[in-house]
């Protein structure tokens, strides 16, 4: 019996479950995060065949991808999404006001303040980083939020995503007139940055175009159409939604996307004939600028109470914020955001799109040769591909940290819901489990009680 139990055989048995038990751990982390890997295998895509879903390519993604894809995304959303809750983040205005005060204010002064920086620093004079870099960087600072990506992880999180789609097309029409101006007030001057210079605002007309094209047929007209139908036919849209998993197709629709930037990137050549050290450089403050950005996004729509009733005491409930008029006292009050917003706050403020960033740059320095141009566009390109990525790590944080929410929400109410059992034991005469009989109540009422114990034991 005794070399039954611990001989070869149970360690043979135990190995198995062992291994067992971690390929169980290992694919339920694969399938959990299934989108990260499909990321991974659109780069290497884009890597080996760049020819086949760039700009100009075998699929024409310029029209497969940033019409079709992007538009069957904004098509199942229209679906999804209740009239009323878009109708009612369109007058949101505290929320309008700090995603595109982050993304078209906040975020290109620090950037501004971060190129100073490197140029300060002696970055470009000696060479680590080429000027074109820096251009480029004050572009992604200034371009607002990306169309497709931003919505599907805030969704993937468990945010808002109603929330989520008005701040896009807020944003990219506010952007595509305010981003010019912004990168001309914000562009560096002398040394090599002369030779670099945009050329006037009125090359601009053809950009305008582009964007306002693209964002009326793949965004505004899917979403008008998916929620005509969802007013039409509620209980087949429903239907459909849940039989062919048009929610998770999204997500492949995004791989889509991301392999078109991916290949974009590649193909230019630029991140090959550019300097080692600009690239690295470049893409390692891509990613301490995304954590940055979305950091100061969730600080912004979620205020630590502390500081909130700090700045609150010496703004809006101060002894001259109580005569302010109550619109401005609203406006200048710090508070909260319900969590599903801060979300959908985090994934567009921080978030940049190569669908107004790529044009621009084209059109701001359609004077200088390809290789500059593509040497700009390269921190656009950059920052957007890594966005997705390091995003895909947020949507499982936020997932988290709703579900922590909903947990103890959930626990506080059936803790509160037993203290409300608590005082019938006393009104029917028996005593609570546990207690002992401390005070001389009649003979007769406590057997009774302790009656009715016993046979709940038994």
């Amino acid at each position: 019996m005794g070399e039954s139990v611990g001989g070869p055989g149970h360690a043979v048995a135990k190995e198995r479950w062992v291994g067992y038990r971690t390929l169980k751990r290992t694919l339920g982390f694969v399938w959990n995060n299934w989108l990260v890997f499909g990321f991974g295998l659109a780069c290497v895509l884009g890597y080996f065949f760049p020819h086949v879903a760039a700009r100009g390519g075998i699929i024409r993604s310029e029209y497969s991808i940033l019409y079709g894809a992007i538009g069957l995304i904004f098509f199942i959303n229209g679906m999804q999404l209740s009239p009323a809750k878009l109708k009612e983040h369109l007058a949101n205005w505290r929320l309008h006001i700090v995603v595109q005060g982050i993304s078209l204010v906040l975020i290109p002064i620090i950037q501004l303040i971060i190129v100073h920086i490197v140029i300060a620093a002696g970055g470009v004079s000696s060479g680590t980083v080429n000027a074109s870099i820096l251009v480029g960087m004050v572009v992604v600072g200034c371009i607002p939020t990306t169309i497709a990506s931003n919505v599907v992880m805030t969704r993937n999180a468990g945010g808002d995503e109603a929330a989520a789609i008005i701040e896009v097309v807020i944003g990219n029409v506010a952007g595509s007139f305010l981003s010019p101006w912004l990168i001309y007030a914000f562009l560096p001057s002398g040394g090599e940055f002369d030779a670099i210079k945009p050329a006037n605002a009125d090359t601009l007309g053809p950009m305008y175009a582009n964007v306002m094209q693209q964002l009326g047929l793949s965004v505004l007209v899917p979403l008008v159409v998916g929620q005509g139908l969802r007013w039409t036919y509620p209980e087949q849209v429903s239907w459909t939604l849940r039989t062919f998993y048009l929610a998770q197709f999204c997500s492949i629709l995004l791989m889509l996307v991301a392999w078109s930037t991916f290949s974009g990137a590649f193909q230019t050549g630029a991140l090959t004939a550019l300097p080692k050290s600009s690239v690295i450089f470049n893409v390692f403050m891509n990613v301490a600028e995304y954590i940055l950005f979305t950091a100061i996004c969730y600080w912004i729509a979620s205020p630590p109470e502390t500081l909130a009733r700090l700045i609150n005491g010496y703004v809006a409930d101060s002894r001259a914020g109580l005569y302010l008029p109550r619109i401005i006292r609203r406006v200048v009050t710090v508070k909260r955001m319900p969590k599903e917003l801060v979300v959908a706050v985090c994934f567009c403020g921080a978030a940049k799109t190569t669908s107004v960033g790529i044009p621009l740059a084209a059109s701001m320095w359609a004077q200088l040769d390809n290789f500059t141009i593509s040497s700009i566009q390269v921190p656009v390109l950059l920052y957007t591909v890594e966005q997705v990525f390091v995003a895909q790590f947020f949507t499982i944080f936020f997932k988290w940290w709703l579900h922590r929410t909903k947990k103890g929400v959930s626990d506080a109410e059936s803790t509160g819901t037993r203290e409300q059992e608590q005082p019938t034991y006393e009104q029917e005469g028996n005593v609570r489990p546990g207690e002992c009989i401390t005070n001389h109540e009649p003979l007769a009422e406590v057997m009774g009680g302790s009656t009715s114990r016993e046979k709940s034991v038994l």
